[in-house]
């Protein structure tokens, strides 16, 4: 391979180097014949990332021994993508040492003699050779299978009966049948494992060959990093390159669990990450991060605001647009000005440069074990944070349109940590029969906001199974005769709760009355019992009730409606 491009590059040993620093050891490496320094590759592997919603910061370390004298250091295992200007070197080890000056050198060549296409390479031949294995198993499993269909079948063939009624005898038959059964549900389930493992092999050989034909049709290149440094003595040095790479991303997924039996609610906060960035992470210690680092540190400056009379402006129909477009005098008619329409102008506030940050926060989540993650594979899910939520649960009912009673909730996030928007599943966690201990159910999904630590939100945790409700219309009565100037029609409403747990449980129920939007309509003589805790002015009645176990409440909501007698009741939304 031909090296085409040389960029400077600033690092650091032991901390980044400064541009002061970097000067100083340049015009020293001059002075002392850097640039005939021996050259050793120095091999890396990724040891840490830092992973944000858009990219990763990635950390390479690696090895070498080395004797007293002046060496260029390369180290070819970064991907192609990443950001030069992000590149920072640090080291340590026994060798005393100092950095004279750091190089980024772009190589040019074949792309079957770049590494990372030997690395797929190789990779392919491996996934491969795995998933013919597993075809094989596959195919091993499926005549097992059909061994044991025609084993439970021959006894009952044309001239097997003798072979079934005299050597089977009927004492035998039940574990006969046991032992077809069980073998051929572990077959069944066996094989069902090996070819999902064969399908998640093939997605993976499939992503692998588009990426190797799609090196195959260009030149490859690459950057290797040149670390120029001296060796005052011997002994081991060790560097750390990092850098910024795009292609990285996480979110976070979140599960609520309430549980019914002691009234508690717990957050588990989960974090899906993926990332595509050309390089495989193996063992990789993962820190997931909620900072922006595409935001820049500054803030924006803002505008002042100058007030001034906005200027009519004329909008013209489409007719006269083309003329008036090409510059030709036009004669408006009196015809036309009717079509005219003046509006006020509006002006568009200048758009800072950056965006604002002063509602954003950053924390940092590290994972607990070691991650691997191959490049453009599925995404990898892991739990960050779980935790209680203190707060106060109530229950709400609006039984007219729902004949459930709600758990919903104020909780404060205790987790000590920003909970970021994203989706979550609510599961009802209630005490099983005798040993078996918790049933977890789903009930549905959420969508978190952003909560920042210590605020208040709210949560639903979906239906209350323990408390009934009903709402029924017990009467419906034409109190006007049939031809009379106004039609009066009354409802009669039932509404029961019913609780039966094993406490007082405190319910928000919601009704409504119906209010006329014009003048020809009215709404008289409601009678609501028993009386409500607010009403208000848009219809909407709310009881606050906290039946006793085993209580029963009812509620009655009556109220007439008059409208004028020559109207049909049926085009009037009444009920």
């Amino acid at each position: 391979m031909k090296a085409i491009c040389t960029r400077a590059r600033f690092g650091s040993f032991a901390i980044v180097v400064s541009l002061a620093a970097l000067a100083f050891w340049i015009l020293c490496s001059f002075s002392a014949g850097a640039s005939d320094g021996k050259e050793i590759p120095i091999e890396t592997r990724i040891a840490a990332a830092t992973v944000y919603s858009d990219r990763a910061q990635v950390t390479r370390t690696g090895e070498v021994e080395l004797a007293a004298g002046l060496y260029k250091l390369v180290c070819g295992d970064l991907p192609r993508s990443f950001d030069e200007s992000s590149l920072q070197v640090e080291g340590k080890g026994t060798a005393r040492a100092r950095i004279m000056g750091i190089d980024v050198v772009k190589v040019q060549g074949l792309a079957a003699e770049s590494p990372r296409y030997k690395e797929l390479k190789n990779k392919l031949e491996r996934l491969t050779a795995k998933r013919d294995t597993l075809r094989i198993e596959l195919g091993s499993l499926a005549s097992s299978a059909e061994f044991l269909d025609n084993y439970a079948r021959f006894p009952f063939e044309k001239g097997s009966t003798k072979l079934a009624t005299e050597i089977f005898r009927v004492q035998d038959w039940k574990s006969v049948i046991e032992f077809i059964r069980s073998e051929r549900v572990r077959t069944s389930e066996k094989s069902d494992d090996v070819a999902k493992r064969v399908a998640k092999l093939d997605v993976e050989i499939v992503w692998i060959s588009g990426q190797l034909d799609e090196m195959q049709t260009k030149d490859d290149w690459s950057r290797r990093v040149v670390v120029d440094c001296e060796i005052a003595s011997p002994g081991t040095l060790e560097l750390a390159l990092t850098y910024n790479v795009p292609g990285a991303q996480w979110g976070p997924e979140y599960q609520i669990r309430y549980d019914t039996a002691k009234e508690s609610i717990e957050l588990a906060y989960n974090a899906w990450i993926k990332q595509f960035t050309g390089e495989d992470w193996k063992d990789v210690a993962v820190t997931l991060s909620t900072a922006r680092p595409q935001i820049g540190a500054a803030p924006p400056e803002l505008p002042p605001l100058y007030l001034q009379r906005m200027p009519p402006v004329i909008k013209y129909n489409v007719a006269g647009a083309a003329a008036m477009k090409s510059g030709r005098e036009v004669n408006v008619t009196a015809s036309d000005m009717a079509q005219l329409e003046t509006v006020p102008q509006i002006f568009e506030a200048e758009t800072p440069g950056a965006e604002l940050a002063s509602s954003e926060f950053a924390a940092s989540f590290s994972i607990p074990k070691a991650v691997d993650l191959p490049s453009g594979l599925d995404p990898r899910r892991v739990l960050i944070l779980q935790g209680a939520l203190a707060g106060k649960l109530s229950r709400y009912a609006a039984p007219r349109f729902s004949q459930n009673v709600y758990v919903t909730g104020e909780v404060t996030n205790s987790l000590e940590a920003p909970i970021l928007p994203g989706p979550a599943d609510v599961y009802i966690e209630t005490a099983g029969d005798g040993a078996k201990g918790k049933t977890s159910s789903f009930v549905g999904k959420e969508q978190m906001k952003t909560v920042a630590a210590g605020q208040e939100f709210p949560v639903h945790l979906g239906i209350d199974q323990d408390i009934k409700i009903a709402h029924k219309l017990e009467k419906k009565e034409y109190l006007a005769k049939e031809g009379a100037p106004v039609r009066k029609i009354r409802y009669s409403y039932l509404i029961t709760i019913e609780n039966f747990k094993k406490s007082a449980a405190a319910v928000k129920l919601q009704d409504r009355i119906p209010v006329s939007t014009m003048k020809e309509i009215k709404v008289t003589n409601v009678d609501l019992e028993p009386k409500p805790a607010e009403e208000r002015e848009d219809g909407i009645t709310t009881w606050n009730l906290s039946p006793a176990p085993k209580q029963k409440i009812e509620i009655r909501v009556s109220y007439t409606i008059e409208f004028p007698g020559d109207w049909d009741e049926r085009f009037l939304n009444l009920e």
